[in-house]
Formats: C-alpha cells, structure tokens, sequence
C-alpha cells in the first residue's frame, strides 16, 4: 500500500487551531458541522496591514478559505489572486468586529457578502478543492452568478499557494462593477470604519494573551527609535572578477530604479530614488505598498523593477510605460527600520532575516535571495541568463550611507549611466538627431567618453529630441575635445542617460554603446567612469 502524503487533509482545522491558543482566545475552536441541505458562503472585508477580502465556501464541514486582496468581482473573466489560506470553522462565518493590535489577523473584520451556493461540477466540494478548481453558483446579496477558483502554479520562490477567482459570463456579470462601491457589511450595515471606530464592537484575541485575575501590570513599551531617513543609500563598490568567499553573501544584481521605502506610523507611504525623486508619481501602482509589510513603521531598501516571464530585471522595460510597465515589482534586499528599532548597526544577514518574515503581499514584493560563500557560481548562472551582474556583501556589514567595498558589484556585461552634453545632426531619413554625445566627470569636470546613436525607437528620438533643445547652448561642456562625425550641437549638462557598451578602450572611450534609457534618479554630478577595483 502507498504511504500517504503528510501534510493537512481537506477540511481539516489543524492549521487553524495551531495558530491559535484556545485558553486564550474567545476564538471558536470549530467543530466541524454535518453539511446541511445547502452549502453556505460567507466573504468578510479585512482590513489588517492591508485590505482584503477572505473568501469562505462550506467544504468538508469547514469554511475553505481563501485571502483576496483586491476582492471578488463580477466583471467577466477578470482574474482575481486568491491565497488559499488555512481551513476556518463554520461558526466563523458570523464573526465581525476587531481583532487587536499585535495579534495574528489584527485589524477590522465586516461580513461583506453571505448566502448559499451549489456546485456545478461534481458532488462534492472538498474533493473539487483537493483536485485543484472548483466551480460554484453563488446566491448572495452581492455576489450571485458562476464563478470559478482555479489552483495555479507559484512562481519561483513564492510562499504560499495562489488560486485565481474567476467570475464567468452570465446574467449577473457587470463589467463595470468594482467591490469597493459597496462597503457595507450585509449583516449589521456598518462599513470597516463604523466597526474600527465602535469601541463596543466584537474583539477576538487570536494569539495568546495572559487573561488571568491577577495578572501583573503590563510593562511599558521600550521608546521607539526615530525612523531614520538617510542622506544617501549605501552603494556598492565595481570589482573586475566574481569570487567565493565565506564570509561574504552574493545576491543577483537588480536593474532598475533605487528606492527607499518607508511607511510611517499613519501608515503613509513614501517612495523615493537615490536623488529624492517621488517614485510614486512616475509608478502610481507601487501606492499598494503601503500594505504590503506585516507591521509599520518600517523602511526598507530595494529596487524598482520590470520582470520578464524569466523573471528577469531590465532597466530598458521601465521605459516603455510610464504608469505601468509590465512586471512591476519592488525587489527587497535591506532593512533599516522595523518594530520600533533602527536596523542599520545590526549585522546585514540579521536585517535580511527579519526582512524576509516581514514580507506579507509577495505578489508586489520580491525578496532579494542570497547565497553564502559561492560568488562565482552565482555570477555564472547570471551571465547564462544574461543579467547585469551580481552584488556581494560582508555578512556582518553595517548600513553606511555611502559607497562601500562591503558591498561590491561584478557585473556580467559594462554598463553604465553617462551625462549628456550634446548631439550630432541626423543623416538620411532619420529625424531629430543622429547621436548623443557623452561624458563622465573629473574633478567636477566634464570629459567626453564618446558618443552613441543606437538603441533608440522612433518615439524616443522625438522625445529626447525635444528635450535636448530646450537646454541647448553655444559652448561645449567638455573640457577635452570632441571628434564627432557630424556637426555637433551643444546643450547643459542636464540629461543623464543609462548605456550598455562592449569595454572601454584603452583612451578611455567607450567601445560599442547602445542607448538603453533616460536616467531620471541619478544626479549628473555623481556619474564617474566606474573602473574596477580589488575587492
């Protein structure tokens, strides 16, 4: 006889009553109940860290539960990520008001919708579940119509187990309709406002809490730190060759956008690039990382990034929407603040640790793995996959708002941003101009490293084109001379832009440039030739 898989059996509570400590909390230990006539449904609205809406349908003799942060629809094949949660007991069904601070699930509850449902395929809905999809008729007070819950495959590295909800065509489909229009619970009337505000609204505990006669006075809370907000983010340091190291761990090399992430104790959201720029204003969809962390105030550095299907990162992808680009995730490798306490003495290996556990919407965020030791392995599957490079830090190095040789970077090909200080007129049928013409500072001096003129579509010969002419000027930026093969046109040295290259020659000019992007998060003064150093 085959031995059966371990893990928890559909319909099962243990998962629930394991996150639960029942002399503690008035939580309903849940007893499983016969399936009645009709199967129920219940949708709570759940604002913990963030908003979201747990889905519930009878199985089994339990709610199966599913967590979905932008809640069910009736628009038509509008797919909606459903994190399937653990199994929850029927008696939960009913259950609204506030769970507090500190607790598991912490936040306001409302039941949004409530009714009955049948299934359309098979017979029982347990077993539909296991099997991976489900389809269902659902007779709410919001909700009605077919809808169906597909299992899906997680991406690489993705904690947890993503469903898609699905509303099918029917009667009851409404393109138009959006779940936040209708806030108000179905039971009571009350929005999660109303139940926040109402000091004589439910409270369930959800995690163990000294509930004894005689229970000492509670200890006053430790003094909070400041939330720090540093003058510069820490930088890594260009080294020629990947190496091993013990001591050192070696991330993969994000091309983006830097930026610091920090929500403050009103749960306000700041995003900002290295140079201050507000990130959210170029990136309006990053607004829900203000839920994304398990508790606040925190702030935390990463970057913005496009993935690919490979889930690779390229700068140039972010160019091509300015609202939206596809892929748009923020990759997370430090943390500088979080549970009251400035990070950024506390070793890296620490911070990444916590920053990890503190990760609760993966869908948005993508935490930056590592590994210990193995640089040159790591920079090999990074050039197979034609990435930029990988980044190696000292395991117990500190967060220094500079750049430092405790964190280095090996990159895969030459790549790097450059200061525009003029263009050369277009030859043939092309139009707007035929190349920028390119520097690095010196000693706060401009010196002009050659000139490129591939890598640019139509449109942004236009958009650029336009730009350049209203900085242009009489008198050339550089201090060393220019070889240009066309007449040149001079403009300010105000434009930075992101170029890949095959090396630099030995006369320090660039070999093989292709335009990959404007740079709108570095400051011209800060582009420098990054020549390689030991490490």
């Amino acid at each position: 006889m085959a031995a059966k898989k371990p893990g928890v059996r559909p319909g099962s509570l243990e998962t629930y009553r394991k996150k639960r400590d029942f002399k503690a909390t008035p939580e309903p230990s849940g007893r499983k109940e016969r399936a009645p006539k009709k199967l129920r449904f219940v949708v709570q609205m759940h604002r913990a860290t963030r908003l979201h809406y747990d889905f519930r349908l009878e199985a089994g003799g339990v709610l199966a539960s599913w967590a979905v942060p932008k809640g069910p629809t009736l628009v038509p094949l509008d797919r909606r990520l459903a994190m399937h949660v653990e199994d929850h007991p029927m008696d939960y069904r009913d259950f609204e008001g506030n769970i507090p601070a500190k607790q598991y699930g912490a936040g306001s509850v409302i039941v949004w919708d409530r009714g009955t449902y049948t299934l359309v395929e098979g017979t029982d809905p347990a077993a539909e579940i296991a099997n991976g999809k489900i389809k269902f008729i659902l007779r709410g007070k919001k909700l009605r119509g077919e809808f169906t819950l597909v299992k899906i495959k997680a991406r690489e590295g993705e904690h947890g187990e993503p469903w898609l909800l699905l509303k099918d065509r029917d009667e009851y489909a409404d393109p138009k309709y959006d779940p936040a229009d209708h806030p108000e619970s179905v039971k009571s009337g009350k929005t999660l406002a109303d139940i926040a505000a109402d000091p004589r609204a439910e409270t369930w505990q959800s995690k163990p809490a000294a509930r004894y006669a005689a229970a000492p006075p509670r200890k006053r809370l430790a003094k909070r730190d400041p939330i720090p907000h540093p003058k510069a983010l820490m930088l890594a340091t260009l080294v020629p060759e990947p190496f091993d190291d013990p001591a050192w761990l070696f991330e993969i090399k994000w091309d983006g956008y830097r930026a610091l992430c920090t929500i403050d104790e009103k749960n306000e959201l700041t995003l900002v690039s290295r140079n201050g720029l507000d990130m959210l204003q170029r990136f309006p969809g990053l607004a829900e990382l203000s839920g994304a962390f398990a508790s606040v105030p925190v702030a935390v550095d990463g970057e913005i990034v496009s993935l690919d299907a490979q889930g690779r990162s390229a700068f140039q992808r972010l160019q091509e929407s300015q609202k939206k680009p596809a892929g748009l995730t923020y990759a997370v490798f430090d943390l500088l603040y979080a549970d009251g306490k400035d990070l950024r003495s506390t070793p890296l290996e620490e911070r990444k640790a916590l920053l990890e556990r503190l990760i609760k919407d993966d869908t948005l965020v993508l935490y930056s793995k590592h590994v210990v030791g193995q640089g040159k392995e790591l920079f090999e599957v990074a050039r197979k996959k034609q990435l930029e490079g990988i980044i190696g830090k000292r395991r117990d190095s500190t967060y220094q708002e500079r750049r430092s040789r405790d964190w280095v970077k090996i990159k895969t090909s030459f790549e790097q941003e450059f200061v525009v200080g003029g263009w050369t007129e277009p030859k043939g049928s092309r139009k707007g101009f035929g190349a920028l013409l390119l520097g690095v500072y010196e000693k706060k001096r401009l010196r002009y490293v050659g000139s490129v003129g591939t890598g640019f579509t139509v449109k942004k010969l236009s958009e650029l084109y336009a730009r350049l002419q209203k900085i242009e000027r009489k008198s050339t930026p550089f201090f060393n001379a220019v070889d240009a093969n066309a007449p040149a046109h001079w403009c300010s040295p105000q434009l930075v832009v992101e170029v890949r290259f095959a090396e630099w020659t030995r006369d320090g000019y660039l070999r093989q440039p292709a335009y990959l992007g404007l740079r709108v998060d570095k400051q011209p003064a800060d582009v420098v030739a990054e020549i390689p150093v030991e490490a």
